[in-house]
């Protein structure tokens, strides 16, 4: 079978795999109930009847409180020269050129045996578990992927390796190594029987720490230089589109010289709007927090609070659960009440995935609570350095 064909087949799996999962969900639920530790996965091995391909449906609860939603994944098995090959399949995104539409196309990736002995020694080397407990962590580990366009500092040999190994991929855990092609005729994408298909060859795994400072940067740099193009483009994208949206109400109304278009901003001033924006949700929820709570010290409720955060050996969520629910509580209505371009530079600013309230709740969360432990820090070292002066 073609790569073309063998997607095609999964493709043709998926609601039967979904039904199976379905009906599986309240008996992981009740093993993920017994669960002390969390993250947690639970797995089942799936025959489908008519096509008799074999898959791993995995089930992942990042928390308690997702043991009866646990997040799905499916993955597919095959047998080549005796060895099993795990298989990833799915949609990319494809924009043609001059277009504002991403069109989606088939992906399918192919994980060796090498890379997942490479993943398990260099990311759970010291930790006991199952082949496909080991497949279930990363793929819910490392969902969020930036392709890199390898260069001499990345991987000093790269081109010895041809044509089809000029990209790696940088997922949360490390870098993949991969070899990729296109199969098929482009010009058909987005026609309803069109052939093209994207394919990855998952070669090996390397975590940062085996890698030099060089390296590291290098891929820090190849990775932010993506993600700002990604960003760009879709800013622009938005600005086109509020841009001819503008231009067909004026075909429809009489143009008022007293109130001109306003000009576009360039993607520098849509980050600085975004950075100040996140400050001023910050500045609000800590007034707020203050207003709610009386201080029994000289400190207020907030500054007292991040002194404890500091101390604490977990983070937030866990060391001070109420007032983390307050505080997301908060933030999600800060959000709100920000008027549209607020919100879209603090998506541009902040680098979430999508422009989803609970995405970018969930970023600025990470920034709140990394700001409250810099100024509890900030707090005992100034306490320190006085008790110094005093004696």
């Amino acid at each position: 079978m073609s790569n073309l064909e063998i997607c095609d087949a999964l493709f043709a799996d998926r609601p039967k795999l979904q039904i199976k999962a379905n009906s599986l969900i309240p008996k992981m639920a009740k093993q993920f109930k017994k669960e002390r530790k969390f993250p947690a996965w639970k797995w089942a091995e799936y025959t489908h009847q008519q096509s008799h391909n074999r898959y791993l449906i995995c089930f992942y609860a990042a928390t308690p409180a997702q043991a009866d939603r646990p997040d799905i994944n499916f993955l597919a098995f095959m047998e080549e020269d005796r060895q099993r090959i795990v298989i990833q399949w799915g949609c990319w995104l494809y924009r043609k050129h001059g277009s504002l539409d991403n069109i989606a196309t088939r992906y399918i990736g192919y994980f060796s045996g090498h890379f997942f002995s490479r993943y398990r020694e260099r990311i759970w080397k010291n930790v006991d578990m199952s082949f496909n407990e080991l497949l279930c962590r990363y793929f819910s580990r490392n969902v969020a992927t930036i392709p890199l366009e390898l260069n001499e500092d990345i991987q000093r040999n790269y081109k010895e390796y041809g044509e089809l190994a000029k990209y790696a991929f940088q997922v949360p855990d490390g870098t993949c190594f991969i070899r990729h092609w296109n199969e098929g005729d482009e010009t058909t994408v987005g026609q309803k029987d069109s052939d093209f298909i994207s394919v990855v060859l998952y070669y090996t795994f390397v975590n940062g720490g085996m890698m030099t400072e060089t390296q590291n940067k290098a891929i820090l740099k190849e990775g932010t230089r993506y993600i700002r193009d990604y960003y760009k483009s879709l800013f622009e994208d938005v600005m086109k589109e509020t841009f001819f949206r503008r231009l067909n109400t004026q075909k429809q109304e009489p143009i008022i010289e007293q109130n001109p278009m306003p000009q576009m901003i360039s993607m520098e001033e849509c980050e600085q709007i975004g950075c100040r924006t996140e400050d001023k949700v910050f500045d609000n929820i800590v007034n707020k927090l203050n207003q709610r709570h009386q201080s029994a010290t000289a400190l207020s409720y907030f500054d007292q609070l991040s002194i404890d955060l500091t101390q604490a050996e977990e983070i937030m969520q866990d060391s001070f659960p109420e007032a983390y629910a307050e505080i997301q509580n908060l933030m999600h209505e800060e959000y709100r009440a920000l008027d549209e371009l607020e919100q879209h530079c603090l998506f541009i600013y902040l680098f979430t995935n999508d422009k989803d309230e609970n995405e970018i709740v969930d970023s600025m969360s990470w920034h709140f609570e990394e700001w409250m432990e810099d100024r509890g820090y900030d707090f005992l070292s100034n306490a320190k350095a006085n008790t110094k002066l005093t004696n």
